[in-house]
């Protein structure tokens, strides 16, 4: 819709620059009407002059508002009184608006008009504003995550130049942290580049047809070694024959970063269930473990990358921080819904609703 209008802020943009200000008419004005960017005209005094109908719609504005009362940010008044004082035609800053109805954040441009009037348009970046804090979050995340291996690799090799060549049991403890520390950050890098795979080709995948309740049992039958060191038994019911479209060591993947974590943070010699149910339109695969649970108020946060529920008591418990969010990524390239559930003391409910009509017009990996 917006496309096929013009890009008004570029063409007083280029008014502004020719020093046509007057030529800003109100057959101007008519057109900022009907476009879906806010635009609001102040005058000399920072009252309204104009406001077009996405500006009232959005910001709840009208020509009787106090600009500076609706926004209530000291960026913004701050960056139009200063305007008013430079000799410059135009400029921009970046806004952040809090329930708009949600948290939003616009580039500003003012443009300067005749008769000291002022003219506001509001772009919409939310979402690139987002994806740059996600990138900022994403590079001190993998910093902080690498950061502590690192460290303990870079004290070991100073060590072994210390100890003696004849300490032959020293050198052996060394080099098995050294191997575990580097093998922690190949993890880490690992599961980095498979949740990068995921999300840049899950939109151009064809997936073949697959027996669900197959990769179920593999998936199960390859985690319980890990799950026999602490005495935990996997139990799995399971309809037979249910075949899906998808990409097979994904979901694989899936399955095993599940069950992987429901390992580790279930107690010895308890139970995990896994369950494969066919239910009208949809198959639904559930895992449900007896470990300590999750805080209620945490459970959307932990699919984010590296994020791990505060518990001085877990510390120990080795891992990437990536499991579960590769978990969420690949159910979203399979169309699937992630539903996840838990109370404290009772344990965990990982839910995973597959449609039965999955489209064909993707890749295998």
């Amino acid at each position: 819709m917006l496309s096929n209008k013009p890009d008004l802020s570029q063409q007083i943009e280029k008014k502004t620059k020719k020093k046509q200000v007057s030529n800003i008419n109100t057959n101007d004005l008519n057109l900022i009407n009907i476009v879906d960017i806010p635009f609001v005209v102040l005058k000399n005094d920072n009252s309204i002059l104009f406001i077009n109908d996405a500006a009232k719609g959005l910001f709840k504005l009208n020509k009787y508002s106090n600009i500076f009362h609706n926004f209530r940010r000291p960026e913004f008044r701050e960056n139009i009184l200063k305007f008013r004082k430079t000799n410059k035609k135009t400029d921009h800053f970046t806004l952040e608006l809090f329930n708009v109805p949600l948290t939003m954040f616009f580039d500003v441009k003012i443009f300067k008009l005749s008769n000291n009037n002022i003219l506001l348009s509001f772009m919409d970046i939310t979402r690139i504003q987002k994806l740059e804090n996600v990138r900022s979050d994403f590079i001190g995340n993998v910093s902080h995550e690498l950061k502590t291996p690192l460290a303990t690799i870079m004290n070991i090799v100073e060590l072994l130049n210390e100890v003696k060549k004849t300490d032959v049991s020293e050198q052996k403890q060394l080099h098995k942290i050294l191997k575990m520390e580097s093998g922690k950050m190949k993890l880490i890098i690992e599961d980095l580049l498979q949740l990068t795979k995921i999300e840049t080709q899950s939109n151009r995948k064809i997936f073949k047809t697959l027996n669900l309740n197959e990769i179920v049992k593999n998936s199960i039958s390859g985690i319980s070694t890990i799950a026999k060191l602490k005495n935990i038994n996997i139990k799995y019911e399971g309809q037979k024959n249910l075949n899906i479209k998808g990409n097979k060591n994904q979901l694989h993947q899936m399955f095993v970063n599940i069950l992987d974590n429901s390992v580790k943070y279930s107690k010895n010699h308890s139970k995990i269930f896994v369950f494969l149910k066919n239910i009208k339109d949809k198959y639904i695969l559930t895992f449900k473990d007896n470990g300590k649970g999750i805080p209620h108020a945490l459970i959307p946060r932990i699919t984010e990358r590296f994020y791990r529920v505060p518990d001085n008591k877990l510390e120990n418990i080795e891992g990437t921080g990536l499991g579960l969010a590769i978990v969420k990524h690949i159910a979203l390239a399979h169309d699937a819904k992630l539903n996840i559930s838990s109370r404290i003391g009772v344990g965990t409910k990982i839910e995973i609703l597959f449609e039965k009509k999955l489209s064909s017009t993707r890749l295998d990996l």
